[in-house]
Order: structure tokens, then C-alpha cells, then sequence
């Protein structure tokens, strides 16, 4: 028996839509969390660049998470991976990368033994200027035994290689940031940015999303499920 005291249409519609696609919000959290622990880097960084939203790479990210694997996708970003068996917090996901930073040694480039850092170096990696991320609900996730969780895929440009060399350089902040950029909150900020793929706030424009394609296809069974509850 229906309980949310929605019309059914509605409800099966609002559960597809939930089931599929980050908000606007949730994108914002997103971009703003890496930014912010991009900004608060111990050993400061010299020059840590200040992350703008990609559309392309968000499109990446959702037809990762909806083939629910957990692996990279083999594309020219690298991607961070996050499931959970419940509502999926984005905030806390961004948060338990980061938290890797404990069992990083930045002075030789290291991680614990048995720990995982890749994460954190990818969330804290200078070089890397944009980020999109998508996510579906898994039944399964390819690679893994979890099941029936929330799936969350961020990717970057440029990609972080821990084997080559640190995450950033530290120093006081901002003194080797690039020509066209400003200081701003300790972060290198790009003066003019492409507004066909990025945003510093919420995402507009590039690469249409595959969350709004699925909405649509699926549109004709969800109105027939709904009529027929």
C-alpha cells in the first residue's frame, strides 16, 4: 500500500529521478567540498588550482555508474569511487576520501601499507582543473560482492598519478600559481573560464546529461506502472 501520499505517476517518477541523477545541489556540495579541502591542503600548496564543473565528464561519470562497475573506465580522467547501502550523502562521501589523507606521506610521496590513498591524492591533486560525477543505484557492482547500494562516480582532468610524483608542492600558498590566474582562497583561479563546459557554481550547458535520457525513455512504463497501482 502507498504511504508518501503522492499520486502513483508521481511516485514511480520521483523514484526513477532519484534512483538516477545528482541535483543541481548535490553537484554544487560536490564541487565546493573538493574545493574547500583543496584550499585547506596541510602543508599549504604553492599552487593548487580552484575546480570548475565539466558537463563532458559528468556524462562520463554517469554511464560509469550506470554500467555499476567498480573500476576506471580507461578514459583520459581518473575516477573515485564511492557506495553506499543508504541514502547517498555526497558530502560524506568527498569526506571519507579526503580522510585517506592520514595514511599519506607527502614528504615521500607514500601510502600506508594496506591503506588506501588514491582517493585523497586525486581530491588534492594541483594539476587537476575539472571534475564531473554521476550515480545510480547498483543491484550489483561489478569487481566487488556489495549489493543494492547507491553508486557514486566523480572524474577528473588531469588525472593524479601517485607513482610519479606528489600531489602538490608545498609552500606558502598561491606563490607558483599560473599567469592567468588569482589567488583566491588559497586557490589558483582561472580569469576567464568556458562557459559551453564549466561553472563554479552550479552546472549549465556542454554535454547533455544521460540521467535526463533515461528519464525520458522511461517515462511511457513509469505512467503505465502508476496507472496500474
Amino acid at each position: 500500500m502507498l504511504s508518501s501520499g503522492l499520486p502513483p505517476v508521481l511516485l514511480v517518477l520521483s523514484v526513477l529521478e532519484l534512483s538516477w541523477c545528482l541535483s543541481d545541489e548535490e553537484k554544487k556540495i560536490i564541487l565546493d567540498e573538493h574545493n574547500k579541502y583543496r584550499s585547506q591542503v596541510s602543508p599549504p600548496a604553492k599552487a593548487m588550482m580552484k575546480m570548475t564543473w565539466d558537463k563532458e565528464l559528468e556524462a562520463d561519470a554517469q554511464k560509469h555508474a550506470e554500467k555499476c562497475k567498480w573500476s576506471q573506465n580507461g578514459g583520459p580522467g581518473r575516477l573515485n569511487l564511492f557506495a553506499t547501502p543508504s541514502t547517498l550523502d555526497v558530502k560524506l562521501a568527498i569526506e571519507q576520501w579526503n580522510a585517506e589523507r592520514k595514511f599519506y606521506d607527502l614528504t615521500t610521496s607514500t601510502c600506508v601499507p594496506t591503506q588506501t590513498c588514491e582517493n585523497y591524492v586525486q581530491v588534492v591533486w594541483a594539476e587537476t582543473t575539472r571534475i564531473g560525477c554521476g550515480s545510480s543505484y547498483c543491484e550489483i557492482i561489478d569487481g566487488t560482492e556489495t549489493e543494492n547500494v547507491h553508486l557514486l562516480v566523480c572524474n577528473y582532468y588531469r588525472p593524479s598519478n601517485i607513482k610519479k610524483k606528489k600531489p602538490y608542492w608545498d609552500g606558502p600558498s598561491c606563490v607558483m600559481c599560473p599567469m592567468d590566474t588569482v589567488c583566491v582562497n588559497n586557490l589558483c583561479e582561472e580569469q576567464e573560464t568556458n562557459s559551453d563546459q564549466t561553472s563554479v557554481d552550479l552546472p549549465k550547458g556542454g554535454a547533455p546529461s544521460t540521467c535526463l535520457g533515461l528519464s525520458l525513455f522511461l517515462l511511457p512504463s513509469a505512467i503505465l506502472v502508476g496507472l496500474l497501482l
